[in-house]
C-alpha cells in the first residue's frame, strides 16, 4: 500500500494532470501527499508573467516582475557591450513568492480531491535532483509528475526531467501526459 506520494509541480498543464491524478490516489488510499516545488530559478520573464497571480503580488514585486529583465537589457546596452540576447536570472524573492503562489494553488486542488494529509515543500536546484532527493527525505512510495514542465529547448538536448526522475527513482514513478 502507498503511504506517501509525491507530486513535483511547477504551474504547468501537464503539472496540473499530474497533480490530479496523486490527489486522486492519496485521496482514495488515505495518503499523505508531499506537494514538491523546484523554484523556477531559470525561468525567463514570460513564463514567470505567465504563471504569476498579479493580484497576489505586492505592488513592488509586481513592478519587479515587470521590469528585472528589461532593466538588465537596457544596461547592457547602455554601457556598449556587443552582445547580444542576454538572459538574466529572475530575483529570488520574486522566485520565491510565484512558487508560493504556485503551492498555494496546488493546496487548494488537493483539498479539494479529498486528500486529508497534505504537505508543502519547496526546494532549489536541479528539478530532477531536488525531487529525487524530496522522494527520498518524505520516504514516498510513488513520484507523480507530468511528462513535461515547462522547460524549453534545452530539455529536448539534455533529457527531460521526467525521464531523469523516472531512471533514478528507487520508488514508483508515474509520468503523466
Amino acid at each position: 500500500m502507498i503511504k506517501t506520494i509525491l507530486v513535483a509541480t511547477d504551474g504547468s498543464d501537464h503539472a496540473k494532470k499530474a497533480l490530479t491524478l496523486a490527489s486522486d490516489l492519496a485521496a482514495k488510499y488515505g495518503a499523505r501527499l508531499i506537494l514538491a516545488h523546484v523554484l523556477l530559478s531559470n525561468a525567463r520573464s514570460e513564463t514567470l508573467r505567465a504563471l504569476a497571480s498579479r493580484r497576489g503580488l505586492s505592488k513592488r514585486l509586481r513592478d519587479l516582475l515587470d521590469s528585472y529583465e528589461a532593466d538588465f537589457q537596457m544596461e547592457v546596452a547602455a554601457a556598449g557591450a556587443a552582445v547580444g540576447f542576454v538572459s538574466v536570472p529572475p530575483p529570488r524573492e520574486l522566485v520565491d513568492a510565484i512558487g508560493q503562489q504556485i503551492m498555494e494553488r496546488a493546496e487548494k486542488i488537493a483539498a479539494k480531491a479529498g486528500v486529508k494529509k497534505i504537505a508543502a515543500v519547496m526546494a532549489d536546484g536541479d528539478p530532477a535532483d531536488a525531487i529525487l532527493d524530496l522522494a527520498a527525505s518524505h520516504k514516498a512510495g510513488m513520484i507523480v509528475l507530468g511528462s513535461r514542465g515547462l522547460s524549453d529547448f534545452k530539455g529536448l538536448l539534455l533529457g527531460s526531467i521526467s525521464h531523469k526522475v523516472s531512471a533514478r527513482a528507487e520508488c514508483t514513478c508515474v509520468t503523466v501526459k
